[in-house]
């Protein structure tokens, strides 16, 4: 038995839902209001006989308790599996050396910041030479329990008197610079003997950067008066990356479930006069431009992002035409910086999100509009634009459309954004607008579009990583297969078997995605899996491949830069399933891809018959007990579910009679990804 099947065969898991949900008995199961959205007809069901849950309401999502400890408290894999070991007396294994000594390193590190952070709040209200520091807080319109909630402070204009002061606690000179809080001198070759240090931060407001969990990895620092840089932040550490934090999601996230939107500003100020005045849905991007990790850091939260742009930057036209969006495609460009039109289409996209943007006063920050105003703050946000509509109004802003050269450039700006888009019911609307607008016909718009991205200078491409396709394929996947990690037979290898595969090779995922959607039915989530782990590393995986393969093409395997991202709990996971795959007989290539495809086709038909079954038995206790309305509604959820299965079936066997002519027709084997 597994540490994750041993910790579930030891809690109830309505014991653990009911300590976050109230439950009440009904029949077989117990009913709740959904806790991941708002409800006033109870569509929360948990099911104590299986070990499972399952919203039948917006939410239509379900899985284990640790499913459910991973949504409800926002923690991922890892985090989830010591907790519940913890609640359930499971004795987890110990780390190996190398993971405890640099979680050891991290927390020495956490520990030096946060007695940093400590030491600037102090000074902050108690030396005379930060006098000026809160004459500037308060001007700024920020009050004591403001200050106080973010850990705000102030370093004194003084070479080494943070070092002092850490030194004085126990802490040495290299651990102090390894977290960022001091910088060691440039000396001379004279000098080599006599290593030195200086404090980084001398002289500013000090905004103390926390992780979601609340924890101090690094500081920002405001210079009082002139001085270069303005803004000052830790420096890259094994703590803080400013790619991939957020400032103030500690306090935010609460906010961001509550509702349902993240709002994203540029400054520390920002976020602490919206927090003051009670908006407490509002981060702070590090750095100049958002990143797509800090986006996937909120996706745990909302999907919904609104961004507030200081006005300087999103409405001046300069800067927009500096863009110069028109002469750029978004081929297999990383990560592009959010302030562009083709970097929000393509998180937007990637992160199946919905990307608005704030309109912000001429000369106004968010945090000088919510001082002044709240209440217009408020009507801002509701008012935020999608990204196409925000641009085309920015882009076309300072032409005159009624000549021929205005409708010229304004083809070149937005045409490319047009041509980007994936949705194609977007892409036409929004070929419609700029054709509206410019008064030119559809179709030849269109062509002009087609030809500024054909011949604008294409985006630098990442080299051919696409593996060799695979050749390997188990027997039939509702087989018994091989032994599992746990040293017996399995009843879910079947997810192993298409899990495996997937990771050696992840255009069979894409050609299983289109294959469940062409029979009306949604791509592979992780909760078709039936494992925990097995469901965080599929993800994590389609995260990844999402990030690297946009167009479907392949990776070396999965034990590559993919591998060194996961939790050792799931990198151990990881290792047991690439070994089963590559225990696999060989097959031909075809074989292999429809075999997978019906595989995954299969997990999905085996969770909706388990629905149907929850459905049948809810509908039963609900005849039982009078109630006609749930009968009626369980019944109706019961027809849809029993639709989808009917659809998938019909698939999979049409698939199967036109895989049988072609193998009696073809000789010609196709590679995995490029039908």
């Amino acid at each position: 038995m597994s540490v994750v099947d041993e910790i579930k065969d030891r809690l109830d898991i309505t014991e653990v839902i009911q300590s976050y949900v109230p439950l009440k008995k009904a029949g077989r199961s117990y009913k709740g209001l959904c806790p991941f959205h708002a409800e006033k007809t109870p569509s929360f069901v948990v099911f104590p006989h299986t070990g499972t849950w399952h919203c039948f309401g917006a939410c239509s999502t379900g899985g284990d308790v640790f499913t459910f400890i991973m949504k409800q408290e926002n923690l991922d894999f890892s985090e989830a599996l010591k907790m519940l070991a913890q609640r359930a007396g499971v004795e987890l294994e110990p780390a190996s050396p190398q993971a405890d000594a640099a979680e050891q390193r991290r927390t020495l590190l956490r520990n030096i910041n946060q007695a940093a952070a400590a030491y600037f709040h102090h000074l902050l209200f108690n030396s005379d030479e930060a006098a000026r520091a809160r004459a500037y807080l308060a001007e700024r319109g920020l009050n004591r329990e403001t200050i106080d909630r973010f850990q705000v402070g102030y370093a004194l204009d003084h070479w080494d008197v943070l070092l002092r002061y850490l030194s004085d606690k126990g802490y040495s000179p290299t651990d102090i610079a390894e977290a960022g809080l001091i910088v060691e001198r440039e000396i001379t070759s004279q000098q080599a003997a006599s290593r030195g240090y200086y404090d980084r931060f001398r002289g500013r407001i000090i905004f103390p950067i926390r992780d979601h969990q609340g924890r101090t990895i690094g500081f920002g620092g405001r210079i009082l008066g002139d001085g270069v840089p303005k803004y000052l932040n830790s420096p890259q550490s094994p703590l803080f990356d400013k790619s991939r934090v957020l400032y103030g999601l500690d306090l935010a996230k609460v906010g961001i479930r509550t509702t349902g939107e993240a709002v994203i500003v540029e400054g520390y100020m920002d976020v602490l006069m919206a927090h003051q005045h009670g908006i407490n849905n509002i981060v702070a991007q590090m750095g100049t431009a958002l990143t797509e990790a800090q986006l996937q850091r909120l996706t745990r939260h909302s999907q919904r992002f609104i961004l507030a742009l200081d006005s300087d930057v999103a409405g001046d036209q300069a800067t927009l035409r500096g863009l110069d969006v028109a002469r750029q495609v978004m081929d297999h460009e990383v990560a592009p910086p959010v302030h562009t039109a083709r970097g929000l289409i393509r998180f937007e996209d990637r992160l199946a999100a919905d990307i608005r943007i704030i309109s912000l006063p001429p000369d106004q920050d968010p945090d000088e509009v919510i001082r002044e105003d709240p209440a217009y703050w408020a009507q801002l946000v509701a008012a935020a634009k999608p990204v196409m509509d925000y641009y085309l109004e920015a882009l076309t802003a300072d032409l005159d459309l009624a000549t021929a050269q205005g409708k010229s450039e304004a083809t070149r700006r937005f045409g490319p954004l047009i041509a980007v888009l994936g949705d194609r019911v977007q892409k036409t609307h929004y070929l419609q607008q700029l054709a509206r607008m410019i008064q030119v016909d559809e179709r030849e718009l269109w062509q002009q579009i087609q030809h500024l991205v054909r011949e604008a200078p294409m985006s630098r491409k990442r080299p051919d990583r696409t593996a060799h396709p695979g050749t390997r394929t188990g027997s039939d996947p509702s087989q018994p297969q091989p032994q599992g990690d746990d040293g017996h037979a399995e009843s879910i290898e079947k997810d192993a078997y298409c899990l495996s595969a997937v990771l050696i090779h992840p255009s069979l995922l894409i050609q299983a995605d289109k294959a469940l959607q062409h029979s009306g039915d949604s791509p592979l989530m992780p909760e078709d899996l039936s494992r925990p782990d097995d469901r965080a590393i599929l993800a994590a995986w389609q995260q990844w491949i999402g990030k690297l393969v946009p167009t479907g093409g392949g990776l070396p395997d999965a034990r590559g830069e993919f591998y060194d991202t996961l939790d050792e709990n799931l990198q151990h996971r990881v290792d047991t399933l690439v070994q089963f795959q590559e225990a696999q007989p060989l097959a031909p290539e075809d074989l292999v891809r429809s075999q997978i495809v019906d595989a995954i086709t299969k997990l999905r038909l085996r969770n909706l018959r388990r629905q149907n079954e929850e459905l049948r038995f809810l509908h039963e206790d609900a005849q039982a007990s009078g109630d006609r309305d749930a009968s009626r509604d369980y019944g109706q959820l019961n027809i849809g579910v029993f639709t989808r299965i009917w659809r998938l079936e019909k698939s999979m066997n049409a698939r199967s009679m036109s895989g049988r002519r072609q193998h009696e027709d073809a000789a010609v084997r196709v590679p995995l990804g490029e039908e």
